[in-house]
């Protein structure tokens, strides 16, 4: 289940600011989703108050898209890497992607953190 909203920027259609608040097998989530002309800003945070954490960079070059961990984190890394390569590929440009945790995600949080992201951006 999830939540979402959105910001407007001012005199314009475009969707800039997303987030959504989604319950993962009793664990909350909140992601927000910051879109720029040339890529975006995720922050996927476990717990109602959005908090900063492992940092992520993903960059399209040509026909792949390749991540590189900025702040390592023991939980996730895998999965900031799969997110911030998604964006950079959907959106053509660099993912920036901050990714707090309190424990391990397992394969079915995941593929529905990624779902998540991915409703946000249609």
């Amino acid at each position: 289940m999830s939540k979402s909203s959105l910001s407007q920027e001012s005199g314009s259609e475009r969707k800039r600011l997303l987030s959504a608040e989604c319950n993962v097998g009793g664990r909350i989530f909140e992601v927000e989703l910051l879109l720029l002309s040339n890529g975006a800003f995720s922050s996927i945070s476990e717990d109602k108050t959005p908090r900063m954490g492992a940092i992520t960079v993903a960059v399209k070059t040509g026909e792949r898209s390749r991540s590189s961990q900025l702040i390592p984190e023991s939980k996730g890394a895998i999965f900031a890497g799969m997110v911030g390569e998604m964006l950079a590929e959907k959106l053509g440009g660099i993912a920036v992607v901050s990714l707090y945790l309190r424990e391990e995600l397992d394969s079915a949080s995941m593929k529905t953190l990624i779902n998540e992201v991915r409703k946000l951006l249609n």
